[in-house]
């Protein structure tokens, strides 16, 4: 990670440390960087489609940037690559969702299903880099400004699908036991784990009403 980088991820993670922080001044942190470092983006993306080694404020950066693109759709779905897999057609589908992952780099979903393809398909080496990948995308998103313990550390997500895959392999959820969804864009999962626990995990769907007015 550059100088200018790391100043940012360092500004991003200060507003973070803030509890009373506004999700407003998050972003805010974000579109500078995008608006005034694109390149520098750009260079992110490039070196984790070429497996180098970024640092989890790189996959920071990577995954709330995205939100700052064209390419970004808050409810974007793989229903072609879903239906293929539905007729056991693996090898089409995960030539589908790796086309998918190139355009969205940031979606836990097509991560998971590129994981579960490869293992199908036995290509163990492929299945190790997009393992990787959600493994570093997904601990990003829990450091970047929240554990998901209380509305004040709700997790910022991009998408709903990013909530459940983080419900399912980070919090281990076996069910959910209840959803309240807050006028001011927190989404309250009452789950039990895979061990019988019941507790709440908290997720922040701010930047993602934003952009769909929903």
């Amino acid at each position: 990670m550059n100088k200018l980088r790391i100043l940012f991820a360092s500004a991003i993670l200060l507003v973070c440390g803030n509890i009373y922080a506004q999700d407003s001044e998050f972003y805010s942190e974000i579109k500078s960087f995008m608006t005034d470092y694109r390149a520098d983006y750009d260079q992110i993306v490039k070196a984790y489609f070429e497996n180098q080694d970024l640092s989890l404020d790189d996959y920071t950066l990577l995954y709330y940037g995205y939100t700052f693109t064209d390419s970004y759709k808050p409810d974007y779905a793989s229903n072609k690559a879903d239906s293929l897999i539905d007729l056991k057609k693996y090898a089409e589908a995960y030539e589908v969702l790796k086309q998918e992952h190139k355009s969205d780099p940031t979606s836990l979903q097509t991560l998971f299903d590129l994981m579960g393809m490869a293992w199908v398909l036995e290509k163990s080496s492929e299945g190790q880099v997009f393992q990787t990948r959600y493994i570093k995308l997904m601990t990003a998103i829990i450091q970047a400004c929240g554990d998901g313990s209380s509305k004040d550390n709700a997790i910022k997500v991009n998408r709903v699908t990013d909530e459940y895959q983080l419900l399912s392999t980070y919090f281990k959820a076996a069910s959910v036991v209840k959803k309240e969804f807050t006028e001011d864009g927190i989404d309250k999962v009452t789950i039990k784990d895979s061990e019988g626990i019941v507790k709440d995990v908290y997720f922040d769907f701010s930047r993602y009403l934003q952009l769909t007015g929903k």
